[in-house]
């Protein structure tokens, strides 16, 4: 990738990594992470699932954090793109929105990760089809 934004997010203290996934939950790009791409594109759908919730019930999402097997994910939507940050904990978390704001910027200018998040693009009511549910999901969602 031209652009430096990765490594600006993964520098801060207590980043474990970062990923890039399509709007239909396939890994793009990962930095830093030991986590499996099976791993994270399960982490994506469920991400991509709960922002169809909300666009179902026509409110706009751009941004959910959540606990995910004891890591703090911050999570960046677009139509077509995620960008995940994977943490230990949500410490520098102002630091850490204005890197990972700047970094979605970059990204969403980057011509060639743009065409190839929307050659994975998708139906959002699709990916709520997808799998059910689960309780932490639904709890997380009636939470907000």
């Amino acid at each position: 990738m031209e652009t430096n934004w990765h490594s600006e997010i993964t520098n801060i203290p207590g980043v474990l990594g970062v990923f890039v996934a399509s709007g239909r939950g396939a890994v793009l790009q990962s930095e830093g992470l030991k986590i499996k791409d099976n791993e994270l594109e399960d982490m994506s759908l469920r991400l991509l699932r709960m922002a169809a919730i909300f666009d179902h019930k026509d409110e706009n999402v751009s941004e959910i954090e959540l606990f995910w097997k004891n890591l703090f994910i911050i999570c960046k939507f677009s139509s077509n793109l995620l960008l995940v940050t994977v943490c230990e904990s949500p410490k520098v978390l102002s630091l850490l929105r204005i890197s990972v704001n700047v970094g979605f910027s970059q990204l969403l200018q980057d011509k060639k990760m743009m065409k190839q998040a929307k050659a994975h693009a998708t139906d959002k009511n699709i990916i709520l089809r997808k799998g059910k549910i689960e309780d932490d999901e639904r709890e997380l969602l009636e939470n907000k």
